[in-house]
């Protein structure tokens, strides 16, 4: 990571394109405005950007419903949507509280009312128990299932056919599915899908407008998983758990139903404590939304603050917790004389060190074409074109692609810097789902950059910024023989050779 001085252009911000309008809703400003030092909050974002076996991509920290810090590891950028794993949980929470308020249905109901398709003679007693509350605090009784996603096309039927193993309200299991049942029960007594719902109620009156989210074959909002949204759509969302379901002036959500998401409602195993569809910390009033590699939404109550970040983390998340409240606990209720540390809090630029190695081998100049066998990155062949060797043109490496689906685009990789592409296809860890989620179209980017470690070795390292994942590409000319391979991060072994080819 690398901090360099820069100021922000947040003007040319305000005048991009309408796709990202929403950009700078809310109200940027000092954190000394808001009770907060300057040289806090950037010794936060310091050294959550210093963690290690993690790649941070954006870091905003409101206080008082103002932004008083926004960083963002280069290559990705404010205008990114980023995916948000199990962080979309807290928003299926919420479309339930929407429907209970709008008496289509109670947490006391049991679950098959909603499933009538279902044959009655199959069903168990255990079955006909279970509400929808066990479903918000994750204790429905039967086991987690990842796989059943990839292979069933109707997975509210082949998950509630599924055996018990203990009963409903009793045994806290956390399953996504459980979510999902609850997306496919919102949709069936309001006639819309919970993100057509959310857009109605919540995501269009809080200027929420790119966005979007995963749907099953059913058709159905994934619930548990899925959805799609800027950064700063995260932390507005936080800043409504914190507001009460308050939004400039309207009652969006009820503060009853905030309430009740917000308390400890069940404990998992390790003795943390959930509440319904939101995390409850150990610290008093702390709530977070939590998503799989490291999406977070902190909402600290008694600061009035939220923390929202975005990251692709292979580590236990253990220093956002510790940073985070030795931040929060800087806070002061009165404003603060300026400071000169704000101007290096603004200043401080961010990056994810682009790709080692040299601009050019003296050996494999000439371009070269390699067929691709089946790979995870859905390439059919790549062909190489290197920029010249000369004083007054930037090192550059094209890699000319085509999908398996024959589409082409070109892949242009900078030397010590990122250049940002849009590619035809999809990221590399949401191709595999395909077949079995919809509703995400892109278009998807991919920043990229690249180096000859020898004169035989050449890596690219690609980071799809409006999604998650990363990957390095190895490129190995031995003897007349080009292998490629697929590398996932800067430390894991290939995942396997996807050609080797005869020059």
């Amino acid at each position: 990571m690398i901090r360099k001085f820069l100021i922000l252009l947040v003007g040319s911000l305000l005048t991009a394109t309408n796709t990202f309008s929403q950009l700078t809703y809310l109200t940027r400003t000092t954190p000394e405005n808001e009770g907060l030092h300057s040289k806090d909050v950037l010794n936060f974002v310091d050294n959550i950007m210093k963690q290690k076996d993690t790649d941070i991509h954006g870091v905003m920290v409101l206080r008082n419903g103002k932004v008083v810090a926004e960083k963002y590891n280069e290559p990705f950028a404010q205008e990114y949507s980023h995916t948000l794993y199990s962080c979309s949980k807290t928003f299926t929470g919420v479309a339930v509280g929407l429907a209970v308020e709008d008496s289509l249905l109670t947490i006391n109901d049991s679950i098959v009312k909603f499933f009538p398709e279902l044959p009655l003679d199959s069903l168990s007693d255990t079955l006909q128990v279970v509400t929808v509350r066990d479903l918000l605090t994750m204790q429905l009784g039967i086991p987690v299932d990842t796989k059943m996603r990839t292979i069933e096309n109707e997975w509210a039927k082949a998950y509630l056919s599924k055996s018990f193993v203990a009963l409903p309200g009793t045994l806290y299991a956390y399953d996504s599915i459980d979510s999902y049942l609850l997306s496919a029960i919102v949709q069936r007594v309001t006639g819309k899908t919970i993100f057509e719902y959310l857009k109605e109620r919540i995501f269009t009156p809080m200027g929420i407008t790119q966005v979007a989210w995963e749907e099953s074959p059913e058709g159905v909002s994934c619930g548990g998983w899925g959805l799609y949204m800027q950064l700063e759509s995260m932390a507005k969302f936080g800043q409504l758990i914190l507001q009460k379901g308050v939004w400039n002036g309207q009652q969006l959500v009820s503060s009853e139903w905030i309430d009740e998401m917000c308390k400890h409602q069940s404990t998992n195993t390790n003795g943390q404590m959930y509440g319904y569809h939101i995390w409850v910390m150990n610290y008093p009033g702390v709530v977070k939304c939590d998503g799989a590699y490291g999406q977070y939404i902190y909402i600290i109550p008694d600061k009035n603050m939220v923390v929202a970040i975005t990251q692709c983390m292979r580590g236990n998340g253990n220093l956002e917790n510790s940073e985070m409240w030795n931040l929060s606990r800087s806070a002061t209720n009165q404003k603060l004389p300026p400071s000169n540390e704000y101007n290096t809090l603004l200043a401080a630029r961010y990056r994810l060190a682009p790709t080692k190695g040299k601009a050019f081998s003296n050996k494999h100049l000439m371009p070269v074409k390699l067929d691709l066998g089946t790979n995870k990155l859905g390439w059919k062949s790549v062909e190489f074109e290197f920029g010249k060797q000369n004083l007054t043109t930037e090192p550059t490496l094209k890699l000319k692609v085509r999908t398996e689906n024959s589409k082409k685009f070109n892949l242009v990789c900078t030397y010590q810097k990122w250049h940002t592409n849009e590619i035809k296809g999809y990221p590399l860890n949401l191709r595999p789902f395909l077949n079995n989620f919809s509703n995400i179209k892109g278009p998807f980017y991919a920043a990229s950059s690249y180096g000859w470690t020898t004169d035989d070795d050449l890596y690219v390292r690609i980071h799809y910024v409006n999604w998650l994942s990363s990957c390095r590409l190895h490129f190995r000319f031995r003897d007349g023989v080009v292998q490629a391979e697929i590398l996932t991060s800067e430390t894991t072994k290939s995942v396997g050779i996807i050609t080797s080819v005869k020059r």
